[in-house]
Formats: structure tokens, sequence, C-alpha cells
């Protein structure tokens, strides 16, 4: 085998996202194939934000995802040898959901009451399982990142880590996990932050789980895709009785379609040609399923419920009332209202680019930003990701899946094909030309406000 100067990998969080990579390298490696050395950088411990501890869950609400696929699914590996392509697929089953789960003696329970959902909480302990496993190839830092700057000649990502104290670290490439921060679509006046009540997704979790949320009053909910659901079923749970008005901008709630002809395209984008689709049916696939979506098991539980209701409209902007209640301002259609709340949560979702603005220096934001010819913003991004999941036209290499769903696949932004994720990021990949998408980011910005 010729010399290879091993690079590094640094990866932001250690989630199923940053664990697959992880597994994925410590195997290669074992087989002697060139991998980069991955350093995780997490400040909580593997699989933490899923625990109920941190993060956005109380760790009792169930898994979204089957857990069969896990962080090695679909289990496809290809380094061009079929007899090598066999031994490490065999070795990637020993990380697997049911290997988890029979050496932790839970297999024949789990299978005779039929596979159900596993909690968020025995998935945080499948993650940390895995992690535990990763050593001597793989590096975990505790840590968390508060900054993200170019190395002197710019060849190189320096991370900025505060722990115990402050470190610095280069890596070669950088790989970002994690939601970002709650997306805000309307304005927040200042004397809102002045008054409890407003939650976002985090600070809601925290407050529940500290019992600081108040069981009574006007209480609303601001979304209708899965973090709108997750925390209606905690609330339901927290407090039977109390009334919630869901709003949603559509006026409605959906259920996300389960069938093989659309979950083919999460876990094999590249078999089912998700790159030949126009760009307007992307946007369509993945907002009927991934976004603005509650799932079956959700809605099961809420369909036997009365104390939520629907409220249509768009949120344009939240201020206080003379007598100190969330006056929430909303649009739909051609009209305009308000309604006040004592207590409201932001359950629109994330923007993960909103979480690398605040990190990065303001001389990495120029760079990309020359690199790229574009802004850095989520709709320009993440038309700019190529097949190995990192932005085109930008050295050294930066890694955002979640942002990958437009252009490689719907499934690389949740948990729907992690295997194929580490695939995509640690086995080099040809190039694939995107001159018959130069119009994309247009394209893909004209539907969208169309749909508003």
């Amino acid at each position: 085998m010729p010399y290879y100067k091993q690079k590094t990998l640094g990866v932001v969080g250690a989630g199923p996202k940053g664990i697959a990579v992880a597994v994925k390298a410590k195997v290669l490696e074992e087989f002697g194939y060139p991998v980069d050395k991955v350093i995780l950088i997490e400040k909580n411990g593997a699989g933490a934000n899923w625990s109920g501890d941190f993060g956005y869950t109380n760790g009792k609400m169930k898994l979204g995802t089957s857990p069969e696929k896990d962080v090695v699914f679909p289990l496809e590996t290809n380094v061009g040898n079929s007899h090598l392509n066999k031994q490490i697929r065999h070795r990637l089953l020993q990380f697997s959901w049911t290997s988890f789960l029979i050496q932790t003696y839970q297999f024949s329970d789990w299978v005779d009451r039929g596979r159900p959902a596993p909690s968020h909480m025995l998935w945080s302990q499948y993650l940390h399982w895995v992690s535990e496993q990763l050593e001597p190839q793989v590096i975990m830092i505790k840590g968390e990142v508060v900054g993200i700057d170019l190395s002197s000649d710019s060849e190189k990502w320096e991370l900025s880590l505060q722990n115990s104290e402050k470190q610095i670290i280069s890596v070669d490439r950088l790989m970002l996990t994690g939601p970002g921060k709650t997306r805000l679509d309307f304005t927040i006046h200042e004397n809102v932050h002045e008054t409890q009540g407003l939650f976002d997704l985090e600070s809601f979790w925290s407050s529940l789980k500290n019992k600081y949320f108040l069981p009574t009053g006007r209480v609303a909910i601001v979304g209708a895709g899965e973090n709108a659901a997750s925390t209606l079923l905690a609330l339901s749970e927290y407090s039977p009785h109390l009334k919630i008005d869901v709003i949603s901008p559509k006026g409605f709630i959906s259920t996300r379609a389960e069938n093989f002809y659309e979950n083919q395209f999460y876990s094999q984008p590249e078999r089912n040609q998700w790159r030949h689709l126009e760009i307007s049916d992307r946007l369509d696939f993945i907002e009927r399923t991934d976004l603005g979506v509650f799932s079956h098991h959700a809605m099961t539980i809420l369909n036997e419920q009365n104390q939520h209701q629907i409220i249509p409209g768009r949120v344009v902007e939240i201020d206080r009332d003379t007598e100190g209640a969330l006056a929430v301002h909303l649009e739909y259609g051609k009209q305009q209202s308000t309604r006040t709340y004592d207590q409201l949560i932001i359950a629109t979702g994330f923007d993960q680019v909103a979480l690398l603005k605040a990190i990065l220096s303001p001389r990495a934001i120029n760079f990309i930003e020359k690199s790229t010819h574009s802004s850095l913003n989520s709709q320009s991004l993440r038309t700019l990701i190529q097949e190995d999941l990192s932005v085109r036209n930008l050295k050294p290499h930066l890694h955002l899946p979640m942002l990958a769903g437009l252009m490689q696949g719907p499934g690389f932004g949740n948990l729907s094909c992690l295997g194929r994720l580490s695939d995509r990021i640690l086995i080099p990949q040809k190039d694939i030309s995107i001159s018959a998408v130069k119009s994309t980011l247009k394209e893909a910005l004209s539907f969208e406000e169309s749909l508003l």
C-alpha cells in the first residue's frame, strides 16, 4: 500500500452523525484503508443530547426513525474490493442497534414486544455504547467549540475549545453536526426578553425538566413539524389538562408518509436518482415528508386528546401587551390578527448556519464568502453541497450534512442513512458536474417563495 500521510477530520458533536463517521473511520483503518484521523469534539459526552439531561428532549420521547437505521445503516460500504467489502461490512455489524441489544441482554424482549420505537434515552445509551469502542483510532475531546478560525496559511481550520481550560486545535477538514439555533423568521421585540414565558426549543426542555414551566394559563406552540409534536406530547404528559394552541402557517397538521417509495429516497438517494429530480420537486418532497409533519407515533397519541387546537397563521412579530402577556401577531392570507399567551414555545425548527456564523471569525466568514462567491446563509450554502457533503469551492473542506438534503438526498440531514453519510465523507468520491443546475439557487428560492 502506498504511503499515506494521515490528515485530521474534526467533527463537532458526538451524536449519531459524528459517531457514524467515527465508527467508519475506525473500521476502515483496522483494515488498512487510508483514512483521516477523526477527532470528535463534544461538551457533554457521546449521545448526550438524546439522554434527556441536555439538548432538545426529555429522554422519554420515542425515536421517530427506525432504530435499525443505526450508525452503520445501510451497510453498503464499498472500497472497490469485493472480498474486503464483505469483511468490512461484517465488522460494521458489531456496531449495529441489534448488536447493542444482544450485548446488553435486551434483544429478546425487544423482538417479543414487536420491535417498538426506543425512547431517546435508550437511543442515547446505544450511542454511548458505540462510542466506548472507538479508541484508539478515534480521539474524543470533551469541550465546547466557541470559535472557528483559519490557520495563518488558510490551509486548516483552527477550533477554539472551552472546557476546564481554553484549548486550540487544528484540523485539515471540519464537519459540523447538531441542529444549530432555533430558526426565527419573525421579529421579537426587546421588551419580550425582559419577561418570562418565551421559550426556544432548548430552554423549553430545560424548563420542563426543572419544572419551571407553568402548568396553567394560556399556552401556544409555534410550528407544525416534529419539534412541535415533541413539545406537544411532552406538555400533554406534564400537564394533561393544559389547553394548547398550535400555530401552523398552513392551518393544519400533516402526518409523515411512511411507505417504501418515499423511504427509499432517504436511504438510497443514488439508486433513486435524487439528483435527477427537478429542484422544485425535491423541495416539495422534503417539505411534504420531513418538514412540517408529525410522525405516525405522535399523531396516534394526539388523536386521542382534545386539549389542543390548530390556529392558522404565520407569526410576524412578538411583543408584550399592556398587561404583560405575550402578544403574537399573525398573518394568514390577507388577514391579520393578534393572540395573547402566558407562555409561548418557538418550535419552528433549526438554522445550523446561524450557529456557524455565531462561532466563525470575521476572517473565516469572509474567506467562505469569497471562496463560494455566495453569502453565508442556508439558502445559498445548501445549493453548494457536493457529493462528499462539503461546500463546493471551499478548501479546507467544510462538511455540512444538515444542509445536504436538497442536493444530495433528504436522508443526510436526519437519521435515515448514517452509514452512507460516513461513506460519503470518508471514502473519496468522483466529482459530479453541476453544470445542469447552475440556476439551482434561483429556482429553489423562487419555488420557496411560491409556498409562502
